[in-house]
């Protein structure tokens, strides 16, 4: 083979991958609703934290007299709420926020070097349910995603429209642009998801490119700033403010994408599949996390504070060998490991057919049953739950 056999292989692949896409696209633009497909029920709204039958009527009314208007009936009763309309009634009622509470966001890494350890999916859907958590909504959690992966899996989740090809605004461009404000980040850099309230950061195949001269480009582009603290310095310092769970995927690879994510992160987030194999894999980076945290610390960069969060990926209780591997891992993580894992359910891997998360697919358009769905969306429900929780342990330790 020769320059031109690559060449057309290149274009043949772009072709394909662009016409996978425009087909997901298409499809998503004609059939799916126009807005977020989450409603709830009167009734589970009065159920919802800090709310009562009282309270959600006596907040309707006060925002529909000030020009707020709810999706009614043409006999003008209202038999649903939209997650807007959820947050806009806690805003009402003047229940504190996450923000309230927590003026600068929490980072959290999702990493292990064990390709298909299921990074990515734990990282999208954990972040769609974290906002959408039924006794999390009050939080009105602002969740934002960095994607350093160059396979661009987390944007093909999150904006399926923005994973193919090169992008000019991608986490990795903005890492090597220091001058970048936080306006213009915010403005060119941060896409909101399908679910309000929600944004990415994208990644792109030619990020990659930047991994084999990165010294050079620290030095040459950025006046020799840290070469591992450029996501924390050129992107979260500026953007902390502005999101509350900032969540960082990249890919299983060792360089200079997972020590940024080390340096930038409050917590590591390590989900870890239970197989023989991959678990024996995610051991083996376990036991070396030393070696970089005593790397780091050689480039003088405080690392201490930082936590572990570890969970059980792809789990399947009823299977012997991922009970033992469970056991394993709580030998080895203790009180690290999360008291909720995500299991091994098909309402994962169905939803990539449309490139969605269990929490951002339009139940109309997901292509299985809807009782697997929904044991997929519990089950990520409850993960979120725990999730937070940590967040909030962590948080109240740190201060």
């Amino acid at each position: 083979m020769d320059l031109a056999d690559f060449d057309l292989i290149s274009g043949r692949a772009d072709t394909y991958l662009d016409g996978i896409n425009k087909h997901v696209n298409d499809y998503k633009d004609e059939f799916r609703k126009p807005d977020f497909h989450m409603r709830y029920s009167k009734k589970t709204v009065e159920s919802m934290p800090y709310l009562s039958r009282n309270a959600v009527e006596k907040a309707m009314a006060q925002l529909e007299e000030a020009g707020y208007e709810f999706k009614r009936k043409a006999n003008g009763n209202l038999d649903s709420f939209s997650f807007e309309d959820v947050i806009a009634i806690y805003e009402q009622r003047k229940v504190p926020k996450y923000r309230d509470q927590h003026s600068k966001g929490f980072v959290a890494y999702f990493n292990n070097l064990k390709g298909g350890a299921g990074k990515t999916s734990a990282c999208v859907n954990a972040i769609h349910a974290i906002r959408t958590e039924p006794s999390l909504i009050h939080q009105d959690i602002r969740g934002l995603v960095i994607d350093l992966d160059p396979q661009a899996s987390a944007t093909m989740f999150l904006k399926s429209n923005l994973s193919v090809g090169g992008q000019p605004f991608t986490a990795a461009k903005a890492m090597f642009n220091k001058n970048l404000t936080r306006e213009e980040l915010l403005r060119d850099y941060v896409f909101e998801t399908d679910v309000p309230g929600v944004y990415v950061i994208p990644a792109a195949i030619d990020d990659a490119f930047l991994t084999t001269s990165w010294l050079e480009e620290c030095e040459d582009s950025l006046g020799g700033q840290e070469p591992h603290s450029l996501l924390k310095e050129n992107i979260i310092d500026k953007l902390q403010c502005d999101f509350d769970i900032i969540t960082v995927d990249s890919g299983p690879h060792m360089d200079y994408f997972l020590l940024n994510g080390i340096v930038a992160s409050d917590a590591l987030v390590m989900p870890l599949p239970p197989s023989p194999v991959d678990f024996h894999s995610s051991l083996k980076y376990l036991s070396q996390m030393k070696v970089l945290m005593r790397y780091l610390m050689e480039q003088d960069i405080d690392i201490e504070g930082k936590e572990l969060i570890g969970f059980m990926n792809k789990f399947s209780p009823h299977i012997l060998q991922h009970q033992e591997s469970l056991s394993g891992a709580t030998i080895c993580l203790g009180e690290k490991m999360l008291d909720a894992h995500i299991p091994e359910l098909s309402g994962f891997q169905r939803c990539g057919v449309t490139l969605d998360t269990v929490i951002s697919v339009d139940p109309t358009m997901y292509d299985g049953g809807r009782s697997a769905l929904k044991s997929a969306q519990d089950a990520i429900y409850a993960f979120a739950r725990s999730f937070f929780a940590r967040t909030q342990l962590i948080r109240s330790r740190q201060s």
